[in-house]
């Protein structure tokens, strides 16, 4: 039986793009990203279309990389039914269903690429190539540590995640049901423990800002 991994962990492995150098596939799912935003169904279709052939180039499967994504969606169409009912009078409206069908491809193609990234490359790479662009652009004299800080900011993506996945466990543990009330209880639980854990991350590096 196959074991679920974590959304956005990774995932050990030999392909072509485990091996390919940490900024170029940051720089590269990044731009595919913010490229799923554009106003075009071409693109959009092209991106989707290139993230399937990456995810089976890295040996995972265009399913493990929407794994997590549901809660997601579910908000962005839930979002969608609210606006659509009309209360005098009392009614439904369907205008703006496409729309909202296909800006959820669009957030489902932007979390495939941060899925992907995070699948094949660790933090610690991340890490060396923020590094590495730092130095070549001289930013390290300007004492801002924006790799530092870039690499914290990526390294809590997957982190959420595992967060979500303790806590959901914890919930389907006790019974619980896969509702929208499990949504209202579960959220501000891990956004409390995402807090908690940045509050520890930024007393560790005051300790060895203090020691160094």
């Amino acid at each position: 039986m196959a074991i679920a991994l974590t959304p956005w962990s990774y995932r050990k492995g030999s392909s072509p793009l485990h091996r390919l150098p940490a900024g170029l596939k940051l720089a590269f799912l990044l731009l595919l990203s913010l490229a799923a935003f554009f106003p075009s169904l071409f693109v959009l279709s092209g991106i989707v279309l290139i993230l399937i052939l990456l995810s089976f180039a890295a040996g995972i499967g265009p399913a493990a990389l929407l794994r997590g994504s549901g809660p997601l969606l579910l908000v962005v169409l839930g979002v969608f039914l609210f606006q659509a009912v009309e209360i005098f009078p009392l009614g439904f409206k369907l205008d703006g269903l496409l729309e909202t069908a296909i800006f959820c491809v669009r957030i489902a193609a932007a979390f495939a690429a941060g899925a992907l990234l995070f699948s094949v490359t660790t933090p610690g790479e991340i890490r060396k190539s923020l590094n590495k662009a730092e130095t070549a652009l001289r930013l390290e004299k300007l004492k801002l540590k924006l790799s530092l800080s870039l690499s914290l900011m990526l390294g809590f993506l997957p982190l959420f995640f595992e967060i979500w996945e303790e806590l959901n466990l914890a919930w389907q543990s006790r019974s619980g049901k896969k509702r929208l009330s499990r949504l209202a209880v579960l959220v501000p639980l891990a956004v409390e423990r995402m807090m908690l854990k940045a509050a520890e991350t930024a007393s560790a590096l005051e300790a060895r800002a203090g020691n160094s």
